[in-house]
């Protein structure tokens, strides 16, 4: 229809109780969310299409979504009116109307994730934290996390064989930061395989326990095959933080205005 408008929004949502992003039978997801609320909104089965699908129980904080609209509301109504609608554990917190051209997923630049480990005990934070007692040598996986810029094929670390033909990624940055009894893994790059994160840092953190060297992890990068010795990590401690695009999205309504 050629009047329908374009919607992009970033949404946080603590993915502890959905089975990820992607609409699946029967489950609750962040998807079947999203298109609830808009249904209450506009009386119309709307799809919509997310920058990339996060795994069950993954958060976000910088999810980017669009949507085919049939009409114009203020930007701020309509992110005050989906977060009504909303479960509370999903928040729209900034929204804008764009080109009818622009695309959520294939637009977008870079993703930037972020992994936490606690490395002692906590109540407050077991659903957003892998929460490790041993003692792990942080060196060895800064070393591990060194190899992973640049162009690889990343079959090694990927869990669906048949996800895609494909699985070269531009890695940008990746990096382990201490800060107290946390530590973070951040890594960005241009796209990510299925769990590729999680079984990167399930894999670092076996080599700072010594199960491997750093060496013997980048024989693991470099054998390009499932089955390779990656062990992944769970899904809570991982988290979308930002999703990046050229020229940047230009928000009309944030959570941020009162």
């Amino acid at each position: 229809m050629t009047d329908m408008k374009r919607i992009a929004f970033r949404l946080e949502y603590d993915g502890t109780r959905y089975c990820g992003f992607q609409l699946q039978n029967d489950q609750p997801t962040i998807q079947l969310m999203t298109e609830k609320a808009l249904y209450f909104l506009y009386s119309e089965n709307i799809r919509v299409i997310a920058s990339g699908r996060t795994d069950s129980g993954v958060h976000a904080r910088g999810q980017i979504v669009h949507a085919d609209v049939p009409k114009s509301i203020p930007a701020e109504n309509v992110a005050k009116a989906l977060n009504s609608h909303l479960p509370r554990d999903v928040r729209v917190t900034a929204l804008a109307y764009v080109n009818v051209d622009f695309h959520a997923r294939f637009q977008a630049v870079s993703r930037l994730y972020r992994y936490t480990i606690y490395r002692g005990i906590s109540a407050l934070d077991k659903l957003f934290v892998w929460q490790i007692y041993q003692k792990m040598n942080i060196d060895v996986m800064k070393t591990c996390a060194s190899f992973l810029t640049g162009e690889h094929d990343f079959t090694s670390f990927c869990l669906s064989q048949t996800e895609t033909e494909n699985k070269i990624c531009h890695v940008f940055r990746a990096e382990w930061i201490e800060d107290g009894l946390k530590l973070y893994f951040l890594i960005e790059a241009d796209r990510f395989l299925h769990s590729m994160v999680r079984a990167l840092v399930g894999t670092m953190v076996d080599a700072g326990k010594g199960r491997y060297t750093s060496e013997e992890f980048f024989e693991i990068l470099k054998k390009c095959q499932h089955g390779s010795g990656a062990f992944t990590a769970p899904p809570q401690g991982l988290v979308l933080e930002e999703v990046k695009y050229n020229p940047q999205i230009i928000w009309q309504w944030t959570g941020d205005t009162v």
